[in-house]
């Protein structure tokens, strides 16, 4: 009671010494010296128009066909080059001349007469196969991603019971002879145990039918720019004509359909080994691609023939001789727009050769043979990679408002590719006139800052629907870099491209899973501005595919821009905003700058 009594004491003492520090402190809180608010700053906005670009400075590619209800069709062909797994290559054994010749030492080289069984072209995919449980099941397909335990196909067994034993997790009766694979003691999987894949990065039908064609490349991609005097590289733009004019030998062209299965490949049985079926294990697997078969003849005179000629002694060389492939897809059931891997694309020569076999009898040439051996070549599509674009022209009502000289419109179109994108001024009004002064003027405390952007799902829908994009990129147009919020948001989502979740502009999706608005959170770069640390620069906004890479590619000559953002380049989708200056009942989601701010209440 003695200690409380002092304690008391000395805080009367204290808050008489302090009287009006303490004084101003009970006003303060008593009569709510701040006001936290909200202010809608308003945006100046032009659309622009994207000019082609420099496809060969990109690694994604595209392949097919894309219908937009909007901004129209979009066509893409692919060209690569081909570089040799090995240069100088010896097909067999021995070398073409040693063939020819004979070697030395008394070691048997016989002609080998190397011949080619089968010749594939493989345009790998690329496949989620993100597995939370590692139970085996994709969680794309799983019950429940989280549980091992859990059992996808409902027959009794754990997903990680049977993926373990090699059966099939997602069917109850694996080899499918009418007995569930707990009750069935003989039971095989006829896949091999085979990974189910989730295909991503198709935009479209994928169960659509299309026909492939591939042809020989008649036009040498070649790397510096002869106008340069060869001293700065080549530049080819996207609305290259090159498929059109410089298509050679056709290689393949028939209807295919896309597989998501994994491709799995078994020995052959031996026939001298009694006891084991060879036939039973697996030779090789391969994720799913599409694959088909290329002109045996062509690949056996140019290559497999060839063998020994300067044609082969390195890449250079090569690529002359073979300039490389164009491929297209048409005729399609359903659009289609496919983005593959084709970093991973190679094509695949198999080819028999003869073998001489002495029996480890080297004295006695009674038993000697001559046996088939198998081999394989591999030609990669690497050197240069680019699409070639055909865009169908837009409407005249989209085209009519891209214009330099239209400010505020009432609808904002974007449209990845070389198609449009917004640039934007922050505290400009209608009329273009700056009020950035008059709220630094005002002393705010800057919360939070956001770009609110609500689409136009009247007219998305009046369309027929588009696929949506999943994000807008918001950069800064002088220094061609992100804003600063970018940097410093460091969060990541479920997937690998699903990161910087707080600077955002991931799309929100309404009630009915539909695209409802994009918002875009600049909070460091306003305060920046207001604060004067930063100049109030112009931005842009472009459709993104991912902004973990901030990249950029050039553009064809323009007075308007210098570049795009690589990530908007390689995104065939587009989308409608409500822009800044909407009829009366879309004003509520005009495109603003939204301020949250606290300020001192003087009164």
């Amino acid at each position: 009671m003695k200690y409380n009594k002092y304690l008391f004491l000395l805080i009367i003492i204290i808050s008489s010494c302090n009287k009006d520090f303490n004084t101003v402190g009970i006003n303060l809180i008593n009569n709510k010296p701040f006001n936290t608010s909200l202010e809608e700053i308003p945006v100046f906005v032009k659309m622009k128009k994207i000019p082609p670009y420099v496809v060969n400075q990109i690694q994604t590619f595209q392949l097919g066909t894309y219908n937009d209800n909007i901004f129209g069709n979009t066509e893409v062909v692919y060209l690569s080059q081909l570089t040799l797994e090995t240069v100088s290559p010896v097909f067999g054994i021995f070398k073409q001349n040693d063939e020819i010749n004979g070697m030395e030492d008394n070691i048997a080289a016989i002609p080998e007469k190397e011949t080619l069984k089968d010749v594939f072209l493989d345009i790998p995919f690329f496949n989620n196969v993100d597995d939370d449980d590692n139970d085996g099941v994709i969680n794309l397909y799983d019950i429940d991603s989280t549980d091992p335990e859990s059992d996808s196909d409902g027959d009794g067994w754990s997903d990680i019971y049977e993926s373990q034993i090699g059966q099939n997790p997602l069917n109850p009766d694996t080899d499918g002879d009418g007995i569930l694979d707990p009750d069935d003691d003989e039971s095989k999987n006829p896949n091999g145990g085979g990974t189910v894949y989730e295909l991503d990065s198709l935009i479209g039908n994928s169960k659509a039918k299309f026909k492939l064609k591939v042809n020989e490349l008649d036009y040498y991609l070649r790397a510096y720019d002869p106008e340069s005097n060869f001293e700065k590289y080549q530049k080819y733009y996207s609305n290259n004509e090159i498929p059109s004019n410089f298509s050679g030998t056709v290689l393949f062209d028939d209807e295919i359909e896309i597989n998501s299965n994994e491709l799995v490949f078994y020995n052959e049985d031996d026939p001298e080994t009694t006891e084991d079926d060879e036939s039973e294990t697996v030779k090789e697997r391969l994720t799913p691609r599409i694959r088909v078969s290329l002109d045996k003849e062509f690949f056996q005179k140019k290559i497999i023939d060839n063998e020994g000629s300067q044609d082969l002694d390195n890449n250079e060389n090569f690529k002359l001789f073979i300039k490389g492939l164009v491929i297209k897809a048409y005729d399609f059931s359903d659009p289609l727009m496919m983005i593959l891997n084709f970093n991973e694309a190679e094509i695949r020569m198999v080819y028999d050769y003869q073998k001489y076999d002495k029996n480890d009898t080297s004295d006695d040439t009674s038993d000697d043979v001559i046996e088939e051996e198998e081999s394989k070549f591999l030609l990669k599509m690497s050197g240069y990679k680019i699409n070639s674009f055909k865009n169908e022209a837009y409407p005249a009502a989209i085209y009519n408002e891209i214009s330099d000289t239209i400010n505020n419109p009432k609808t904002v179109y974007l449209k990845g590719g070389a198609g449009v994108m917004a640039e934007i001024e922050l505290f400009k009004n209608n009329d273009g006139i700056d009020v950035l002064e008059e709220i630094r003027s005002k002393e705010w405390l800057v919360n939070e800052a956001n770009l609110s952007m609500y689409i136009d799902k009247d007219m998305l829908s009046s369309s027929g629907g588009i696929i949506e994009p999943s994000r807008l990129y918001l950069y800064d147009i002088k220094n061609k870099a992100p804003l600063i919020d970018y940097f410093i948001d460091n969060s990541s989502g479920a997937k690998e491209y699903d990161n910087k979740i707080y600077h955002g502009g991931l799309i929100e999706l309404d009630e009915d899973e539909n695209g409802l608005m994009y918002k875009i959170k600049i909070s460091e770069h306003i305060k920046n501005v207001i604060r004067k640390d930063s100049t109030n620069l112009k931005l842009g906004l472009v459709v993104s595919s991912d902004i973990s890479s901030s990249m950029n590619t050039e553009v064809e000559n323009s007075d308007l821009m210098t570049f795009t953002p690589t990530s908007s380049a390689i995104n065939p989708l587009g989308t409608v905003l409500i822009g800044p200056s909407p009829s009366a009942d879309k004003y509520a989601k005009r495109m603003r700058l939204n301020l949250y701010y606290t300020e001192i209440n003087n009164d």
